[in-house]
């Protein structure tokens, strides 16, 4: 286990690759996920990249975040840096998984020269939209529950116009209506046997996955995840590639066409993929981001 101190924070990271020139930093979602279900694809990209995850501040084998402590996404975009200079690196590129899509554009937006390029993985860029998405993508099982008032707050997510960050409560509550594992995790090519047996959980504690509730806490409290961060992405003037999973609900058809505009924007389509392409299809996404490097 490596660990870096950040701000006073012990922050866990794992390095793959580490004699390769090129850097890129795998940004996990969640937001609380870690980044534990990289790991594998992290190896395979380790043949040509260096590559660095590590789990956010308040997220599993990193420090847990106090009540007293203060935390945004801003504060995350802070530590990223802290971390490129704690570990000796002159420039990165970003991999950002769903939430962790939005901290690459943050981070991309405030620390512009010491990014490279940008890689999106079924990012969320706007949460409110892509809870409309998701409550559209699980309304078929969520009707033939029968249960009404499932059934209501679907309809309601779909069609309201949400302010602040009500849109994750009411998110978190729907996807507690839903059973199937496979169609909650967003997944498509796989099972979730599959996804589970993917990545090991060895050592990993309940305690540890608990810090992650004070960390979702925190954000909820940051108005920035309300915000719209497509228009960020305009403003980066560097490469950017998104890896999108066809029948992935996280990154709607409406941010998926708004990147797909942007003229330093490339587009990789997984045809049997939901929100983890990088699972579901590891070859073509390997060979996606080394084309998108040799380009």
């Amino acid at each position: 286990m490596a660990y870096v101190n950040i701000y006073g924070k012990n922050i866990y990271y794992e390095i793959y690759g580490e004699s390769n020139e090129t850097i890129l930093l795998y940004l996990h979602g969640g937001p609380g996920s870690s980044c534990l279900d990289f790991v594998n694809m992290a190896s395979q990209l380790a043949q040509d990249f260096c590559v660095i995850s590590f789990d956010q501040w308040g997220v599993l084998r990193s420090d847990p975040i106090a009540e007293t402590d203060s935390y945004s996404v801003e504060i995350q975009a802070d530590m990223i840096e802290q971390m490129r200079h704690e570990l000796n690196i002159q420039c990165w590129s970003l991999l950002g998984h769903s939430y962790g899509g939005v901290l690459a554009a943050v981070y991309a937006n405030k620390y512009p020269n010491s990014v490279n390029r940008i890689l999106l993985e079924c990012p969320s860029l706007n949460f409110a939209d892509s809870t409309k998405s998701i409550a559209a993508y699980v309304s078929d099982y969520i009707r033939k529950t029968c249960d009404v008032s499932a059934v209501e707050l679907c309809g309601k997510m779909i069609s309201f116009d949400y302010e602040g960050c009500d849109f994750l409560m009411d998110l978190l509550k729907l996807l507690s209506y839903v059973k199937d594992q496979k169609l909650r995790n967003y997944l498509h090519g796989i099972s979730y046997d599959d996804y589970r047996c993917s990545y090991s959980t060895e050592g990993i504690t309940g305690e540890m996955w608990a810090k992650s509730e004070m960390h979702l806490a925190k954000l909820l409290k940051d108005k920035a995840m309300a915000a719209d961060y497509l228009p960020v992405l305009k403003d980066l003037n560097k490469p950017i590639l998104l890896l999108k999973g066809k029948y992935d609900p996280v990154c709607s058809t409406h941010q998926t066409d708004y990147i797909k505009d942007l003229k330093n924007a490339t587009v990789v389509e997984f045809a049997n993929s939901g929100h983890f392409p990088r699972i579901e299809e590891p070859v073509k996404y390997q060979k996606a981001i080394l084309n998108f490097f040799n380009d």
